[in-house]
């Protein structure tokens, strides 16, 4: 008995810290006008809601028995703003939303199962509480301790916040933890619509299995056919009556056209004018409704008459998920290649990062980034391992300083790029989404470009970022290219090899942006007084994009060395030469 009671304190000591276990920040992006990036503590501060979970996923497991306090997905959603990139087919019927956690794990659900169900049926949830039976000290009298004790120990476990909730489903397994990232994508973008006369018809549908296998068909003879009621009520239309059809469940026509479950893909039914319905196999195999969604011969048991074959969803609270006329089921997989993200993270303030790159970094399963960009962006990179500091260490040579390096540092510097690629190579391997933050534009001498080998190049995606030439520009507020209607970026490395560019500069009047050039301003000016006269205006913007110290000098070629030691800074500043500078 005693053994019980210190038992039944222990579940209900986990029941008063779950809701207190430190959480991951996660994002909201894809598709959407406001990338969100947000905490439990974010969620708590929003309305919210409770709902009971009986956790038994598809293995059969027990994952316990709790209430969940979450805030409805559809409210995330709409504080993120879906829209749709431009498209043939604006409506959002064919959008899914893909959730991942830590550990890479995926849930997929439908545009539609998420706004065409009450808000309660999917929730991020911040904090739980386990539902303890109430005669948890009897347990004994019933089963042995090696039945009852592994249930009970489900009731104390640690849950990982934040926490998808799939009310509806019978098997909880999208009910993933410790989510960071929600992302809203669009199927087959390229596809267009077509203008039809008259009413839709097509005689048969396609289903293809997504591995290059297709079936016809024309008929659903040969079926086990199914009835249901239909509640005809659109959102713009509003309420048109009930309908009784007749047809065979969807998740038996995809079964015996050979397609498995898999949670890594969705469905995407067309008709023939491409007006198109999205479903996750989690709403058709893992929710008891799904076995309610009706491919439709009959209505009032009567062949129909427009389309043939139309697609019912009877437990939507709206009707626009019908699809008439089908023409085509397609099972698409959304399980990518990993990826590499290239993420432009801005010249230097924080509120100069692009909201595409605070998308993008919650796609990332790891980071590869500089000390002070970890810092200075620890909100949007949570709690994902940093595989290294490219800067520090051993990547300590990764410097855009453009020096030529002597041959010993040449090899040191080949084997840090080795071993810098190889820590990719096995994030991939792994399939994870490696994010490398630069600083600036990410393809202006970026260092990473020296240690991706080539074969990894088509893995890499670059997210744009402000450079510091593009803040330097609005410091200097002059028309740059005044003259020769040309700007040219540079280096000082660059100049010396190739002098006939300098030359042909200084001939047509353009304005020369020159990178990296203060810690060799002796060298850069006797390069310059070679080809222009020193009275040539010359500014040095320092800094530019960090608020506190960003500043911009104005002097001549001839004087450049002079006030380039007038200041520290060797590194953070670009240097002006042109005659649109006076």
């Amino acid at each position: 008995m005693k053994k019980r009671l210190i038992l039944w304190c222990a579940v209900l000591m986990g029941a008063l810290i779950l809701g207190a276990t430190p959480s991951l920040a996660f994002t909201i992006a894809g598709l959407v006008r406001q990338p969100l990036n947000l905490t439990s503590s974010d969620l708590a501060r929003m309305e919210s809601l409770n709902v009971r979970v009986n956790e038994v996923t598809g293995d059969k497991q027990f994952h316990g028995v709790f209430t969940y306090r979450g805030v409805p997905l559809r409210t995330l959603l709409d504080l993120a703003s879906i829209q749709k990139e431009e498209s043939a087919f604006p409506k959002p019927f064919d959008l899914a939303v893909v959730v991942k956690n830590k550990e890479g794990r995926t849930a997929i659900l439908s545009w539609g199962e998420i706004f065409h169900r009450n808000g309660s049926e999917v929730l991020v949830a911040f904090a739980a509480e386990p539902e303890v039976p109430r005669h948890v000290k009897n347990c004994g009298d019933c089963h042995g301790r090696e039945v009852y004790e592994p249930a009970l120990n489900q009731l104390k476990r640690s849950v990982g916040f934040p926490k998808l909730i799939v009310v509806g489903d019978f098997f909880t397994d999208r009910n993933i933890e410790d989510i960071v990232s929600i992302d809203v994508v669009e199927m087959n973008k390229r596809a267009e619509k077509k203008q039809m006369k008259g009413p839709l018809f097509s005689p048969r549908f396609t289903v293809t299995d997504g591995k290059g296998k297709a079936v016809e068909v024309g008929d659903l003879n040969g079926y086990r056919r199914s009835e249901g009621m239909v509640r005809q009520v659109s959102e713009g239309l509003g309420y048109h009556g009930i309908k009784q059809v007749g047809g065979v469940p969807l998740a038996d026509i995809l079964e015996k056209a050979g397609v498995s479950p898999d949670a890594d893909s969705v469905v995407l039914a067309s008709s023939i004018d491409n007006y198109r319905i999205l479903l996750s196999f989690g709403e058709l195999y893992l929710n008891p409704d799904g076995r309610r969604v009706l491919v439709a011969d009959t209505i009032a048991g009567k062949p129909i008459k427009e389309g043939k074959f139309t697609l019912f969803f009877p437990d939507d609270l709206s009707s626009d998920r019908t699809a008439k006329a089908l023409n085509k089921i397609e099972v698409i997989s959304l399980k990518d290649r990993s990826k590499i993200f290239v993420i432009g993270m801005g010249c230097a303030d924080a509120n100069l990062i692009a909201l595409q790159a605070i998308s993008y970094m919650g796609k990332a399963d790891v980071f590869i980034a500089p000390e002070d960009l970890q810092k200075r962006f620890a909100k949007y990179m949570g709690d994902k391992p940093v595989l290294f500091d490219p800067f520090k260490g051993m990547f300590r040579g990764f410097r855009k300083d453009g020096s030529t390096p002597d041959k010993a540092a040449e090899e040191s510097r080949r084997l840090q790029h080795e071993k810098a690629g190889q820590l990719v190579k096995e994030a991939l391997k792994a399939g994870k989404n490696v994010a490398i933050l630069e600083y600036g534009d990410p393809t202006i001498y970026a260092p990473w470009r020296g240690w991706l080998d080539g074969d990894l190049m088509d893995r890499v995606e670059i997210v744009p970022g402000l450079s510091a030439f593009n803040a330097a520009n609005a410091m200097i507020r002059q028309n740059l290219m005044c003259q020769g209607g040309s700007l040219v970026l540079t280096s000082p490395k660059a100049l010396r090899e190739d002098p006939d560019l300098l030359r042909a500069v200084q001939t047509r009047g353009d304005t020369v942006a020159i990178f990296m050039g203060l810690h060799e301003a002796e060298s850069l000016s006797r390069l310059l007084l070679a080809h222009y006269p020193p009275s040539t205006p010359l500014q040095i913007v320092y800094k530019a994009g960090y608020s506190n110290s960003s500043h911009r000098v104005q002097s001549t070629v001839g004087e450049l060395v002079q006030t380039a030691a007038k200041d520290n800074e060797l590194h953070l500043a670009m240097i002006y030469v042109g005659p649109c500078l006076k």
